[in-house]
């Protein structure tokens, strides 16, 4: 088709400008334009007005209230303080510590925290033992420290301090107690810093909020409770101010509540000894924050109607001048939705028309495109189809290969290791073992064990780590220098009661024995079996701490006799089943990561397997098959259902 008076027009070439725009859009920029301009130069200069009038009210009110709450803690420390030395004036106190009468010094302790309004009171002798003690019911505190604290009065010392506890902090203040003889006793009297005496401190105010953090910079109480009951404190604090305030300066920061930020002030906890803990105060609301925020709004609203408005206007325009190009839109949405054969209709030679001339030839280029497309397709998808196999084949021996090459690696590592510093190391431990036995006896002669019971703590710590150590190295040395097994029949129950007698009682755990044939020998290692044995009853008792019941069961499958171990335990996560047999991988604190790798090891040298499976909450089971050493297709049940519990 020609065009003649189009490709005429097409000779006079021009710039184009807002002449060219379509009507439609000449009447939306006619209203868009001011209403840009006008809402780009002053809305954020509003904003920015405001945020800075915000920040600068925000700081000088956080000013303030920081020296109101540190003005509150010195108060509170003071009506603390007055009591205690009230106290450790008290001639009944004087007397009851002096002639170790320990009924009347409880009673005096006693009434002296109801009078007082306090939370504990505490008062050692001389020589640092406990002579008395009165503490509210429903706190928790760290008793060892608090005997820490209030050993300083026995050096004539009156101080306060700060005790973290999980409801908050406890604010102590010791005094010694002396007369014309000089100091004889030590007194700590203290009271709990928590959420009712925080929202005190506040003087019951919901803004601003008053928070106190532990030693670890997380939230331990605050002036009001989170309205969620999964979050008990729902304060996020700032890291960096938190550390700035440790260090004993004040300083601004921000806190996010429930995910909202806010301006907040960090500042030291300072009493008379010095700084203990941090608190922060958080603006929970603004009014300067609330006139900026209803000030956006109000522009937002403006603007969407403004914005429904030119929609409007364009949309009457659009269908009563543009109908054509609605058309053309039509007819590429469906060309879009997959309808190649779509056609415009050329109704004349304007530009509209070649539009339309263009979009049918290019309809007709992507349906022969997308014939030649689809066969290209078809023909990939048969060839991928016929690589898929081979390629997930030769992937899973890369994995294979991958992970039987991390395992050498930590074997030879492990290897490497075993050969040196097992002696390397266990000739000190020695020397420091007998060090520790001739220390102690030179102690227990001297009566020093008597008289400082803290030595002799300290000394069973000692021999304790270094039997640990003794442990870990024989566990690394079992692993890599197992002796191939010496064969001989075994009953497999004869080895599992030996296995018993070596862990020996186990507390708060109930043995099960399922024994479904209790004739099955093997041809193996005595003492590796009963080693393996061993070990996983004593996984077992370890996966129960509050105790719990092991089942073991005994039974014939196939040629082979299978063993199993089950405990209702805590379980083993998924993600970490598969890890449960690599060598130095452990979930324990205190463990090596080796005990199950050696009992893999020695059920594999036997020609047997050990599976483990394990469900989240319910508890692990840990499965042993071993050849039986003949197999007469004779099924047995002689013990099933004997219960043995082991009580310690």
């Amino acid at each position: 088709m020609n065009f003649p008076r189009i490709r005429q027009a097409d000779s006079h070439v021009r710039l184009p400008g807002l002449a060219d725009l379509p009507l439609s859009t000449k009447l939306i920029l006619l209203v868009v334009v001011p209403l840009s301009l006008t809402l780009a130069v002053t809305l954020p200069l509003t904003v920015a007005g405001l945020n800075r009038l915000a920040s600068e009210t925000s700081t000088s009110q956080l000013e303030g209230e920081l020296r109101i709450i540190e003005e509150q803690f010195e108060q509170l420390e003071e009506q603390l303080e007055r009591p205690a030395d009230e106290f450790t004036k008290n001639p009944a106190l004087h007397h009851a510590v002096r002639n170790g009468d320990e009924a009347e010094l409880a009673s005096l302790l006693l009434s002296a925290r109801i009078v007082m309004d306090v939370q504990h009171l505490e008062v050692l002798d001389i020589s640092g033992a406990r002579l008395g003690h009165e503490h509210q019911v429903g706190t928790e505190f760290n008793e060892a420290l608090a005997e820490e604290v209030t050993t300083v009065g026995l050096y004539g010392v009156e101080t306060s301090t700060m005790i973290s506890v999980p409801q908050g902090w406890f604010l102590v203040a010791v005094r010694p107690l002396k007369d014309a003889l000089g100091v004889f006793s030590s007194v700590a009297v203290g009271i709990i810093v928590d959420i009712n005496m925080l929202e005190k401190l506040n003087f019951g105010r919901a803004d601003p909020l008053v928070v106190l953090f532990n030693e670890s910079g997380e939230v331990s109480s605050a002036s009001y409770a989170s309205r969620d009951a999964s979050l008990r404190f729902p304060v996020t604090p700032d890291p960096e101010a938190i550390r700035v305030a440790s260090e004993g300066r004040a300083t601004l920061g921000t806190a996010s509540i429930q995910g909202v930020d806010l301006h907040a002030a960090y500042s030291p906890v300072v009493l008379g000894s010095g700084a203990h803990g941090v608190f922060g105060v958080v603006l929970t609301s603004s009014p300067v924050l609330g006139l900026r925020d209803q000030l956006i709004a109000n522009y937002i609203m403006v603007t969407a109607a403004l914005v429904l408005l030119v929609l409007g206007v364009g949309y009457v325009v659009t269908k009563t001048i543009t109908r054509r190009i609605l058309r053309l839109r039509d007819s590429a949405v469906e060309i879009g939705k997959g309808n190649l054969d779509v056609r415009v209709d050329e109704e004349s030679q304007d530009e509209m028309g070649i539009l339309a001339h263009e979009f049918n030839r290019m309809a007709d280029s992507l349906n022969e495109k997308n014939r030649e497309l689809g066969l290209a397709n078809r023909n990939l998808e048969k060839r991928v189809f016929e690589r898929t196999e081979d390629l997930e084949d030769a992937n899973a021996r890369l994995l294979d290969a991958q992970a039987q090459m991390v395992r050498n690696e930590k074997l030879a590592a492990i290897g490497e290791l075993s050969n040196g510093v097992p002696h390397d190391l266990r000739s000190p431990l020695g020397a420091i073992r007998n060090g520790v036995f001739f220390l102690k006896a030179r102690l227990v002669k001297s009566d020093r064990l008597t008289t400082a019971p803290k030595v002799a703590e300290f000394l069973d710590v000692m021999y304790d780590r270094i039997t640990r150590c003794d442990k870990i190295i024989g566990d690394l040395i079992s692993y890599t220098h197992i002796l191939p097994p010496e064969l001989a029949p075994v009953d497999l129950l004869r080895a599992l009661d030996a296995a018993f007698w070596v862990v020996g009682p186990m507390d708060r755990m109930t043995i099960v024995k399922d024994i479904q044939d209790d004739d099955l020998d093997v041809q193996a290692d005595y003492n590796q079996l009963v080693k393996v044995f061993a070990n996983l009853v004593v996984n077992a008792w370890e996966a129960m701490p509050d105790g719990g019941e092991l089942t073991i069961s005994l039974k014939k499958s196939g040629p082979s006799a299978e063993m199993s171990f089950t405990d209702n335990g805590m379980g083993i996560e998924p993600d970490k089943l598969e890890k449960v047999f690599d060598p130095l991988y452990t979930t324990k604190i205190q463990g090596t990561g080796l005990g199950l790798a050696v009992c893999q090891q020695i059920i594999s040298k036997h020609d047997g397997r050990l599976d483990v499976a394990s469900k989240v909450g319910e508890g692990t089971t840990l499965t042993i098959w071993l050849p039986l050493r003949k197999y007469d297709g004779v099924e047995h049940a002689g013990l099933a259902g004997e219960v043995k519990t082991y009580d310690g």
